[in-house]
């Protein structure tokens, strides 16, 4: 993956988070526009080796951005488009930016994810834990 992946991953954004507690109804531009935001380091410089986008032919149908955020590796964003999902796609992405990371001498990886988003499941499954301690910012106390 690099920053010229940015429409790729924009679109594969628009139907991953479709019809799920992370659509908003927001459209393709957004999502591009995010994708080009998140590559530019809005959410931390991104880890290339340990950022992933998985293709069938020309289409992307997976990915995993890994920024530096917070003073740790921050999974930004897993996704796959529903067509390919159950497949082991999105496992397998965390799976391989995990070892690259430890590849790189990192010990550990934080993410963020929405309350009812079904990914928890597979997130918890690979070892990641909940930590109320980055919910919210101590600034809006």
């Amino acid at each position: 993956m690099n920053a010229d992946d940015s429409d790729a991953l924009g679109s594969l954004m628009l139907d991953a988070y479709r019809g799920t507690v992370d659509d908003h109804g927001e459209a393709l531009e957004w999502h591009r526009t995010e994708a080009a935001s998140t590559m530019s380091g809005r959410f931390g410089a991104v880890l290339w080796d340990a950022s992933l986008l998985a293709t069938s032919g020309a289409d992307a149908i997976g990915a995993c951005i890994v920024t530096q955020r917070w003073g740790r590796p921050l999974l930004a964003f897993a996704l796959t488009r529903p067509e390919w999902q159950r497949r082991g796609i999105g496992t397998a992405l965390i799976a391989r930016s995990a070892a690259r990371l430890r590849e790189d001498c990192y010990k550990e990886w934080t993410l963020a994810v929405t309350d009812g988003n079904p990914a928890r499941r597979l997130y918890e499954r690979m070892g990641f834990v909940q930590d109320d301690t980055l919910r919210s910012d101590p600034r809006d106390a």
